[in-house]
Parts: C-alpha cells; sequence; structure tokens
C-alpha cells in the first residue's frame, strides 16, 4: 500500500548495439522513458531516430504468409537477433515462391476450365473418322456445326430435300442432335438465316485440330492428366510448406515483433553526430537487481541518480495488493497521486467501503451487487471488483441490519433498525464524519512531512493546527452533549482555538520567517478575516455532509417498507413480481445513487483535505505503442 521508489537511469552506446539493448534488456527492465532530448542539457545537437515504417509492412507479409500456409502466428523466444535486411530477403523468398506456386495452380486450373468448354462440343464429334481441319479445307463447299432441338432437327431434314444443303448427324440425347450442315459457298448466307430462324446453336471448331475428334480427344485427355498430376504434386508441396516453415516463420514473426517493439519505443531516445545514443527513464528500484549486472556486461555506459537528486519528477507506481487494488480506480478518477503522496488507496478501499455498506445494508440485494461485480469483473470492466466489494460490504450491514430483499422478518439483525433509531443514525453520521476528516488532516500532515513541508505540517488549516482547533472544538461540543454546559477555561479556549486560528491566518508570514525569506504573498486583513470565516464553514459543512450516510440508509429503509407495502396489494404471483421488479429498481437507482454519495464523500470532503492527485502515472516500457 505505497508508491514504489524509482531512480533516473541514463544510458549511453554506440547507435548499432541499441536495437540489442533495447530487445534484450529494456523491454523486460519496467523503465518509463523520458524524452532524452527534453532532458540532456546536451539536447542542442541531439536528434530523434526517425520510424522504419518497414518493419510494420514486414510484419504484415510475414503475417499473410503464415495465414496462407494455416499457421497460427505464436510468439516464440528469440535467442539472438538476426539482420533485419536477412529477416525481409528470407520472407521475400517465401513469398515469391508461394506466389509462383499459386500463380502455376491458378493458370493451370483456367487452362484446365478452357480445356473443358473447348472438349465438350468435340465430345459430339468423336464418331465422325475425319481429320477436322479438312473441313475447313473444302475448295467448293463451306459447314456449319452446330446443335438444335429434336423437334427443330427434324423440321430442318425435311427441308434439306427441298434446299441445297446436306446433313449429317454426329450425336443426339434426349433433347439436342449435334450435326454438320454443308451448303455450297454461295449458298452460305441464305443457309445461315435459315439456320437462325430455325434456332440452330452454332459451335465453332478450332482451326488448330489437325486431327479426328477421337485423337485429338485422346491427347487432350493425356494432357488434362498430366496437367492434374502436376497440380496435385505442387500442391502437395504447398501442403507441406506449412510444417516444413512453421518454425522459421514464428521466429521471423517474433523477432520483427521485437524490431517494431524497439522501433516504437526509440521515439523517445537520441542520438548524437558521433553515433552515440541516449536513453534516459525512471525504474523502479525493484527492478534494478536484474538490469543493472546485464549492462555491465555490455559496451554501454550508465548513470543512477536518486529522484531527489533530479529536477525532473519520477511517475507514480502504486503498489497495492490484490485485495486493495480495484479501489486504485476510484482513486484515480480523482486524480493519479504524485511521487511525494500518500497512495491514499488503503483509505479509499476502508472508508468507501464501510460508508457504501452503511448506507445500502441488504443481505440480498448486497448479494445480487456481487454477481454482478463477477460479471463485470469477467468481461475486463475496471469498476467490476469495486462493485462486487460494495456488494459484499452492502451483504455485511444486511446482516447487521437483519434485512433481506427489504424483509426484516426473515433473519434477525444485531443492531436497531434504522428506521425506528433515526436520533442514533445521525449521531453515528456525523460521528464517522468527523472521524474520517481528523484521519485526513493526520494524512496531510504525513505528507507535510515527507515533503518536508512546514507549512503543510503545522500552519496549514489541515496542518497541526487546523487539527487542534478542529478537535478542540469537537471536545467542547461532545462536553456540552453530555454535561449540558459549555463551561471551558480561557486558556484552553485561547491554546486551543485562537492560537490556532491566528496561526492559520498568518501561515505565510509565520513559513517566511521560520525560512528567513521574504514573504511574497501580502493579503490584506480582510482576506484573512474571510478565509478564517471559511475555514469555519467548511469544517461545519464537511462534518454534517456525513449525516448523507444515515439519511441515505434510512431512505433505502423507506424505499424498501413502500416495495413490502404495495406488495400486499397484489395476490400470488402479482405479489412475487412487484417484489422482483422493486427490488431491481432499489438496486440500480439507489445503488448508483449511494456509490455517487460515497464518491462525493472521498472526494469533496476527504480528499480535499489532503490529496493533491496531480501525479504522472507510471507507464512502463512494455505499455508503450
Amino acid at each position: 500500500m505505497a508508491i514504489e521508489k524509482m531512480k533516473l537511469l541514463s544510458i549511453t552506446g554506440k547507435v548499432e548495439n541499441i536495437d540489442n539493448i533495447i530487445i534484450n534488456y529494456l523491454l523486460q527492465s519496467g523503465i518509463q522513458l523520458e524524452n532524452a532530448i527534453k532532458v540532456y542539457e546536451k539536447s542542442w545537437n541531439l536528434k530523434y531516430f526517425s520510424y522504419n515504417a518497414d518493419i510494420k509492412d514486414k510484419i504484415k507479409v510475414c503475417k499473410d504468409i503464415m495465414k496462407t500456409l494455416g499457421i497460427e502466428p505464436t510468439i516464440v523466444k528469440v535467442d539472438s537477433l538476426m539482420n533485419y535486411d536477412d529477416i525481409s530477403s528470407k520472407l521475400t523468398e517465401i513469398s515469391n515462391n508461394i506466389n509462383d506456386k499459386q500463380k502455376y495452380v491458378e493458370e493451370k486450373e483456367n487452362e484446365l476450365q478452357e480445356i473443358e468448354v473447348q472438349v465438350e462440343p468435340i465430345e459430339h464429334l468423336k464418331n465422325l473418322d475425319v481429320n477436322l481441319r479438312q473441313l475447313y479445307d473444302l475448295e467448293y463447299m463451306d459447314f456449319r456445326y452446330g446443335k438444335m432441338s429434336i423437334v427443330d432437327y427434324e423440321d430442318l431434314v425435311k427441308a434439306e430435300k427441298k434446299d441445297s444443303f446436306i446433313l449429317y448427324e454426329t450425336d443426339r440425347d434426349s433433347e439436342n442432335v449435334w450435326f454438320l450442315c454443308f451448303t455450297s459457298r454461295d449458298n452460305n448466307q441464305r443457309l445461315d438465316s435459315f439456320l437462325n430462324v430455325m434456332q440452330f446453336d452454332r459451335i465453332w471448331i478450332p482451326e488448330e485440330i489437325n486431327s479426328s475428334a477421337l485423337d485429338f480427344l485422346e491427347s487432350i485427355n493425356q494432357y488434362k492428366l498430366e496437367t492434374v498430376n502436376s497440380l496435385e504434386k505442387i500442391k502437395e508441396e504447398f501442403d507441406g510448406l506449412g510444417d516444413k516453415l512453421k518454425d522459421d516463420l514464428n521466429y521471423y514473426y517474433s523477432e520483427l515483433l521485437l524490431l517494431e517493439r524497439a522501433n516504437i519505443v526509440k521515439k523517445y531516445m537520441a542520438y548524437d553526430e558521433g553515433n552515440t545514443f541516449y536513453i534516459i527513464g525512471w525504474v523502479p528500484i525493484k527492478k534494478l537487481n536484474d538490469l543493472l549486472p546485464k549492462l555491465k556486461k555490455e559496451k554501454v555506459e550508465y548513470v543512477l541518480r536518486e529522484d531527489d537528486e533530479v529536477t525532473n519528477i519520477p511517475p507514480t507506481k502504486l503498489r497495492n495488493n490484490r485485495l486493495i487494488k480495484p479501489f486504485e480506480y476510484l482513486v484515480k478518477m480523482y486524480g493519479v497521486p504524485n511521487y511525494g503522496e500518500i497512495d491514499p488507496t488503503l483509505f479509499v478501499a476502508i472508508t468507501s467501503f464501510l460508508m457504501f455498506g452503511f448506507m445500502f445494508g441488504d443481505v440480498g440485494q448486497g448479494l445480487v451487487l456481487i454477481i454482478a461485480g463477477l460479471i463485470m469483473s469477467y468481461r475486463k470492466s475496471s469498476i467490476g471488483p469495486v462493485v462486487g466489494a460494495f456488494g459484499l460490504s452492502g451483504m455485511i450491514f444486511g446482516f447487521l441490519y437483519g434485512s433481506i430483499f427489504g424483509q426484516e422478518d426473515v433473519i434477525k439483525g444485531f443492531v436497531p433498525n434504522p428506521m425506528n433509531n433515526i436520533t442514533t443514525m445521525m449521531i453515528i453520521g456525523i460521528a464517522s464524519g468527523a472521524i474520517l476528516i481528523i484521519l485526513a488532516m493526520i494524512l496531510n500532515i504525513r505528507n507535510g512531512i515527507r515533503k518536508k513541508d512546514i507549512k503543510k505540517i503545522f500552519l496549514d488549516k489541515n496542518g497541526l493546527a487546523g487539527l487542534i482547533f478542529y478537535v478542540s472544538v469537537l471536545g467542547v461540543a461532545i462536553k456540552y452533549i453530555i454535561n449540558g454546559n459549555l463551561k471551558v477555561s480561557l486558556g484552553i479556549i485561547i491554546a486551543t482555538m485562537i492560537l490556532p486560528l491566528v496561526i492559520i491566518m498568518f501561515k505565510n508570514s509565520i513559513e517566511a520567517v521560520i525560512k528567513r525569506k521574504e514573504n511574497k504573498e501580502h493579503e490584506t486583513f480582510v482576506e484573512k478575516i474571510f478565509e478564517v470565516v471559511e475555514l469555519l464553514l467548511s469544517f461545519t459543512s464537511n462534518t454534517i455532509s456525513f449525516v448523507r450516510l444515515a439519511a441515505f440508509a434510512i431512505n433505502h429503509v423507506g424505499l424498501c417498507m413502500a416495495i413490502n407495502i404495495l406488495s400486499t396489494m397484489f395476490s400470488g404471483g402479482g405479489s412475487l413480481v412487484v417484489q422482483i421488479i422493486g427490488n431491481l429498481i432499489v438496486i440500480v437507482l439507489e445503488g448508483l445513487i449511494v456509490g455517487i454519495q460515497v464518491l462525493r464523500l472521498e472526494y469533496y470532503e476527504l480528499f480535499s483535505r489532503f490529496y493533491e492527485g496531480n501525479g504522472k502515472e507510471y507507464t512502463s516500457i512494455e505499455e508503450i505503442n
């Protein structure tokens, strides 16, 4: 439950070694890189590294190759770095080989399709024992080859006897007849017109066929067989490429990812005209034990500096256990603590947990919130664990109040019902607020001690002076409630109330005297009076604000009572439906409102007293994108 200590690490070395340094050491170091040019005093002659877009393109090429070969990209351990140009050359060679094979397969498959189209009409000429080329060499006659329906063909046969053409049927099926039609060359136009009317489907016989149809078909089938065998062989080789190249491609892919990672993080680094690189960043102290021995083996120079030795403000890395860590989400919603502050996550976890349950105590409704939180956590929602924790708090207080889904006669409570003890609940709410405000002021004093800030420790309204004043006023109020009188000695009033107010009023002047420096802040006496008035109002309003703890606890009981009364107006299933809908409304709407009230009390009444939240969140090199 703290902020991790950091040290500033600067590294210099030769540019040719930078990829090796980044990949083998820095990427696992947890370093948060700073902009080298902005940090180094020599930045006037430093240059940024240029981004190599080719690496990202080559990663895409590698993934495309793996997708083509049916390989699932897997990141493997890279033992030694290859030269980028060598990887690029290997991938280009593999890609070209795959493309050549794919192109060959595509061409041959297209060719086989064309052959099928070409062969189909020739199949109907296989009974014709004539060299098909000779049909084009007839000296006095022209021919037409094609098909038509059997009915039309019968009409054509009848017309043959009257007209000057000759028919030769080559094949037929249940619907069509394939045939040759011969006529004199001066009659071919008339024949074409006649055949068109008869719905003749003309088929062109390729002139390059210089054999009978049967011989042509035999040679084509032989060629098809050879081509299919060739394709099968190529496809077998292609299928085997996946297993053959899987390890190599995964290695290239993993190395390219590392090179691209190095490429990205280089934007924080710089180099000079002497080809010396400059790296600087914050490293968690516990990570240095692994990193420094490795750097000592390399040809690099490095310098370590403590956080108080540099002007750069270290980033904030919160360190909390698994139970407390989800509440970092609530802290960061307000702001990341700066490096010199106390991590308020534990404080927020405990106080928000108790406040929510106090206002939303119900076993059944709390259980529903736990389930909702688990579902949200499963879906990787940051707020899911917090919702689950609030649900657990609601269950605990539900057992204390004796309430389950608004029913108060099912289990016996351990404390009086909030609705029946309104005055007590109000007192508890205000007392809780006073305690929490005191704790917040103590945290502010601790922050002042860490920063060695005298004003924050002793003189501020949330420092020791403010704490003494507030505790004294509370003591007087408690004394009046118990004894019924305000008799307090003048000495005590001066020491515990008037003197702290005077210190707060003149805190800047007192600090200047202590530090022996000029007071640059000049406030009028009227302004100081208004500051004291504002202090009194803030203490009063902040304390009374915690009455809302009791108000919402009572409100929760009242809503549940209203649902129970409404459900009695229905019988059977209707009553159950009212209970379910009513409880869902309470869980969603009041749960949300109570959550908002918890945040309001945390942020406005407590955080405002001790927490600055102006830090820079730690971002390790692994998270850079």
